[in-house]
């Protein structure tokens, strides 16, 4: 089975969190961090949060600490995959056609993403 980064709303606001605090963090704490921002959660709500994105591979904990397992980059790169697999059969051509389809492109933005392509074809 294929892994699935996609989050909900909760889920981001527990990873900005812990990318802000940079390091392990004691779920008492994240807890307090989260009522701060106005999320009055009980304790068994953020376990459940906190369950899930560790099933996806996304935070790892022990004992009473969590931590983020991926940075932020690494967790948008496999949202964006996961979005190209989902909608646009994992190829990126039909991605940019479904892009571009109804929009006109400014040269400057044809001039960077022609950049992103030699850059690519580089690699």
């Amino acid at each position: 089975m294929r892994e699935c980064y996609s989050m909900a709303k909760t889920e981001k606001e527990i990873m900005e969190v812990l990318w802000e605090t940079g390091g392990p963090v004691q779920t008492g704490v994240l807890l307090e961090q989260m009522r701060a921002r106005g999320r009055d959660w009980k304790r068994q709500t953020l376990n459940t949060l906190l369950a899930r994105l560790d099933e996806k591979g996304i935070v790892s904990r022990t004992h009473a600490f969590v931590q983020a397992s991926l940075t932020r980059e690494e967790l948008r790169q496999k949202e964006t995959q996961d979005i190209l697999d989902d909608f646009y059969g994992g190829k990126i051509g039909n991605f940019f056609a479904a892009l571009t389809g109804h929009i006109c492109l400014k040269d400057e933005e044809v001039d960077k993403l022609n950049d992103l392509i030699e850059q690519l074809r580089e690699q």
